[in-house]
């Protein structure tokens, strides 16, 4: 299990009487998140299924950020009203995205029963995986269609900082790296991470009322580090 502490601002969350003892109450911050597996170690037995795997494979220093049992981040400001906002549980887009990625590859369906606002199918999407999504609230049905829509500029600046990020935390790295991806023209720490490729979300069509394409294109790797530097 993983436990999220989704820290907050806000300043009723100290709830009690205030600065005097003993009536006051410790926040509340925190989520637990549990991970299951359905079924024995999956295998990946064909040529393109492990190269998928190797294209799916996160950086060093990720793996170090995202299998540690603790998480740290803010939770996702609600902006729906009345009965929707309560029922939606949203979450913020990072904790999907990190979890698709530690425990899909490209090309896998992930179901999400309780889409909500539909993070987790926007989070899918960036990461080059299908989606299905059940959603009992009818309210919120526009709402995921207008997210998933409005959602490429977002899914791509995330995929892009995942390269921003490990420029600058290579030049940081105190030891010798000796391995080195060529789809991202960098040097990586681990053998395992000399294939991860990355590709940005180029258009998301709507094919019907409850269905969506998208097309990825190549990143332009120099243009990145170029925009990132000015």
């Amino acid at each position: 299990s993983i436990i999220w502490r989704k820290q907050t601002n806000a300043p009723n969350k100290f709830m009690g009487s205030g600065m005097l003892p003993p009536g006051a109450y410790v926040t509340l911050e925190h989520e637990y998140v549990l991970i299951f597996r359905k079924g024995l170690k999956r295998q990946f037995k064909t040529k393109q299924d492990k190269n998928l795997r190797e294209e799916s494979s996160y950086f060093w220093e990720e793996r170090n950020l995202w299998f540690s049992d603790l998480w740290d981040f803010k939770g996702k400001s609600q902006k729906l009203k009345g009965s929707s906002r309560s029922r939606s549980a949203a979450f913020p887009y990072e904790l999907a995205y990190r979890l698709i990625n530690m425990y899909s590859i490209k090309g896998d369906t992930v179901l999400d029963p309780f889409l909500g606002t539909g993070t987790t199918a926007i989070a899918a999407l960036a990461s080059e995986r299908n989606s299905i999504g059940y959603e009992i609230d009818e309210s919120l049905i526009e709402i995921i269609k207008e997210n998933i829509c409005r959602s490429l500029e977002e899914v791509n600046r995330r995929t892009l900082s995942r390269i921003i990020e490990h420029e600058k935390f290579i030049k940081s790295y105190s030891k010798p790296v000796k391995y080195f991806n060529e789809n991202i023209k960098m040097p990586v720490v681990t053998s395992q991470e000399r294939n991860i490729k990355f590709r940005v979300v180029d258009e998301i069509n709507r094919i019907d009322d409850y269905n969506f394409e998208c097309i990825y294109g190549d990143i332009d790797i120099g243009k990145v580090i170029k925009h990132h530097i000015n």
